[in-house]
């Protein structure tokens, strides 16, 4: 919903996923970490990068939702930042519901992963704002996209085309399969993985 908003990214490592075709996978683990910071330190980084331009910061991984983010969360809120979470929804902790939005990406068939379906129907039945994505690179990630939709038809959802190679291929796809689908809502968006496209880490 936001993609093409300024944001700070505040990246964290380590996951509970093992994504077959993971983009970050130096953010798998926690040892695999640029950095290690204290709350503050954090905020005082992106205080700095952000030089009063943005107010609002992205926290994604790995998982970010496998650590207490509480003590940040607060930190950032203080500072007058809008947090947003992206995560694949596997783990709730008890500290989203104090951020501003949830990017819930559960993982499709391709990625090697299963669908805590619980954990997910616990988010999306909690009052928090938030939409869906699910990145496609199969048909029978489509389907499983479908599925997603259908579970939850109400909340927003983005389709992103996975990125391995020429993303343009699987783009056109992806494209012509919704555009013809009538079991897709119009709020239904396809897209590329934008921060792949362009470099971002």
């Amino acid at each position: 919903m936001y993609c093409g908003c300024r944001t700070m990214f505040l990246r964290v490592a380590g996951c509970d996923y093992r994504c077959s075709w993971c983009d970050t996978k130096y953010a798998r683990d926690v040892k695999q970490a640029r950095q290690l910071l204290f709350e503050e330190e954090i905020v005082e980084q992106i205080k700095e990068r952000a030089k009063g331009i943005t107010h609002r910061v992205t926290i994604t991984g790995g998982n970010p939702c496998i650590h207490d983010l509480s003590r940040l969360i607060s930190l950032l809120k203080n500072e007058n930042y809008i947090v947003h979470i992206e995560t694949q929804g596997s783990i709730i902790p008890y500290w989203i519901y104090e951020v501003n939005h949830v990017c819930i990406s559960p993982k499709p068939p391709s990625s090697g992963n299963m669908t805590d379906y619980a954990s997910l129907r616990k988010i999306m039945n909690s009052v928090v704002s938030k939409e869906l994505k699910v990145v496609v690179g199969t048909e029978e990630d489509y389907l499983y996209a479908k599925k997603v939709h259908q579970m939850y038809k109400h909340q927003p959802l983005t389709l992103q085309a996975c990125t391995i190679g020429d993303p343009l291929p699987m783009l056109k796809w992806l494209i012509s399969k919704v555009s013809l689908d009538p079991e897709f809502s119009d709020d239904v968006k396809v897209m590329p993985q934008v921060h792949v496209l362009i470099g971002i880490k």
